[in-house]
């Protein structure tokens, strides 16, 4: 087994998946460009420092670039995906009686959308009682070919900065993940936009045990979110 070769394919699957070029990951990690290219091919030694900062760049724990998790290729089908409507990829439910805001997330999102989505949704919160807000996020449907795929780096920005500006509103939040790499990231993000004491990010083979987790979470029975067909789920 080569340890260094075996470590240069995760991190290269892990950018890819991330649709992380290696010059943006080198800017983010602060490595030089030929380093992250070397440090792929196997043909590197790392220090604990620089592979800390790889992790950092990628947004996950360092436990985790030593985990084995498949995912979807950034292929022709993500790119596809994108240009269907937005309302295909993304609706959302907001249920006044519970004060629960929800949406669910069904296929590839560009930093575009989510500005977007992220204008719709702090417009919609306003509706409901600061510091009352419950959010519910399904993210499980973000699959492609049989594989999970996860956002962007740039995506991951957008969300932070709504985090960020819904913690006042906020009460709960529950985020149901379609794998450990997401989980892992929106962990992170969490701590950093600061609703990691009222969040909760779930992931499990099984769908409906994760659902009923979620909704006893948010201390409620229901939400059409979690139902195959959204009743009179709303879009952006």
């Amino acid at each position: 087994m080569d340890v260094l070769k075996d470590f240069g394919v995760r991190m290269k699957e892990l950018r890819l998946k991330a649709g992380i070029t290696q010059e943006s990951l080198a800017i983010r990690a602060e490595l030089d460009r030929s380093y992250v290219g070397a440090v792929e091919r196997g043909e590197k030694n790392l220090s604990l420092l620089n592979i800390e900062k790889i992790a950092n760049a990628l947004d996950v724990d360092l436990s985790y670039l030593f985990e084995d998790e498949r995912f979807a290729p950034r292929s022709t089908s993500l790119k596809r995906d994108l240009k269907k409507p937005l309302e295909t990829r993304f609706v959302y439910d907001i249920d006044f009686d519970n004060q629960v805001m929800a949406w669910k997330v069904t296929g590839p999102l560009n930093e575009h959308d989510v500005h977007k989505i992220a204008q719709n949704i702090k417009s919609l919160v306003l509706l409901l009682k600061k510091g009352e807000v419950k959010l519910l996020i399904d993210n499980q449907p973000m699959i492609i070919d049989g594989l999970p795929f996860v956002f962007s780096p740039e995506v991951y920005d957008v969300w932070e900065e709504l985090q960020t500006w819904l913690l006042p509103y906020l009460n709960r939040v529950v985020v149901l993940c379609n794998s450990r790499f997401m989980k892992n990231q929106l962990d992170r993000l969490a701590k950093r936009s600061g609703i990691a004491c009222i969040s909760k990010h779930i992931f499990s083979p099984d769908l409906e045990g994760n659902s009923r987790e979620a909704l006893a979470f948010l201390d409620i029975e229901s939400n059409p979110i979690l139902t195959s067909e959204p009743k009179e789920a709303g879009s952006v």
